[in-house]
């Protein structure tokens, strides 16, 4: 069997008035990456199979997290103290409207059933509601199937890596996308060489979403990851969250508070609690939802985490700010 891992890329102009250049670090295996090298514009939070050739998404570097943070402190700065306690607090719940593109083959071929969207949206439900472990803290985020839309398109179906040929990625969302910022655009696909991809908020509208190979529904065929927690990963970065291991052990690490730094090695694709692999304070957040371990590992997101989607949501995705 093969290991699969996980790996983070950044979108051009990720929050708006945050500017981010470069391309992919050429790796040679996914298990050493540099997560501090230049990403491609386009995706975030991509994971790929293990012995994947060519260019390798990465994390991002610790100016352009700077800027996006920039960014957000910014538009938070520029509500009133009610709206920003309000953010802050996330008390109002916020159930997000979701446009599954489910992509076909031309006679029809290769989908998904209804039946495996409804079970991945009780996975998201249950993730951001807390209810995965003791230890996971509730987000106000839940989410509804507004539609299911099908598409048969053979190269679109073939949904190409970003990191290597962004056609499918424009063509198909420019054609597809529905809603607005305030709404999550799902495309289903047999997207090759990852296993899912999101933008993050800021973005060009018709470029906002998330790309999720099929196989990494629940019931899919991609062991390891086939419970549905992709998505749940995506969706995070959707919401403005990043890995982690963002910046490794080096202040001020991921932006939340109560996830301890994480070094940023092949220890990030390892279900090991007992790592403490940085000097401050706390263990690895091993079973994190934005950690690069499996399904079956990952269980929970923090109440820190909870705290700054709430925050992105308010500065970049609630109908108020469109």
């Amino acid at each position: 069997m093969r290991r699969i891992v996980l790996a983070g890329v950044a979108i051009a102009a990720l929050f708006a008035t945050a500017p981010v250049a470069g391309s992919p670090a050429a790796v040679g295996s996914p298990g050493h990456r540099s997560p501090g090298s230049c990403p491609d514009p386009g995706t975030a939070g991509a994971r790929v199979p293990d012995g994947a050739v060519g260019t390798d998404p990465d994390s991002l570097s610790s100016e352009q997290v700077k800027a996006l943070d920039h960014a957000l402190q910014r538009r938070l700065r520029a509500l009133s103290p009610a709206q920003r306690a309000a953010a802050h607090r996330g008390a109002a719940p916020v159930t997000i409207d979701v446009f599954w593109h489910v992509i076909t083959r031309n006679d029809g071929s290769g989908g998904v059933a209804d039946a495996r969207i409804r079970r991945q949206v009780r996975v998201l439900n249950e993730s951001y509601a807390g209810k995965t472990a003791k230890a996971a803290s509730a987000t106000r985020f839940s989410f509804e199937t507004r539609t299911i839309l099908r598409t048969a398109n053979s190269d679109w179906y073939d949904w190409a890596n970003p990191e290597r040929n962004l056609s499918d990625d424009n063509q198909a969302k420019r054609a597809l996308h529905r809603g607005t910022r305030a709404d999550l655009n799902i495309y289903v696909t047999n997207l090759r060489g990852l296993l899912g991809y999101a933008s993050y908020p800021g973005g060009p509208l018709a470029k906002d979403g998330v790309v999720v190979l099929k196989a990494t529904l629940p019931g899919g065929r991609a062991v390891g990851y086939r419970q549905g927690d992709t998505l749940t990963h995506e969706v995070g970065h959707w919401l403005g969250l990043y890995h982690t291991f963002q910046g490794g052990c080096t202040k001020p690490g991921d932006h939340v508070r109560d996830t301890p730094r994480q070094r940023a090695g092949n220890n990030i694709y390892t279900c090991n609690t007992r790592f403490n692999t940085c000097d401050a304070a706390g263990r690895d957040p091993v079973r994190n939802f934005m950690n690069y371990v499996g399904d079956a590992c990952m269980n929970r997101f923090t109440s820190g985490q909870a705290t700054r989607m709430s925050q992105v949501w308010r500065a970049f995705r609630a109908p108020s700010t469109q």
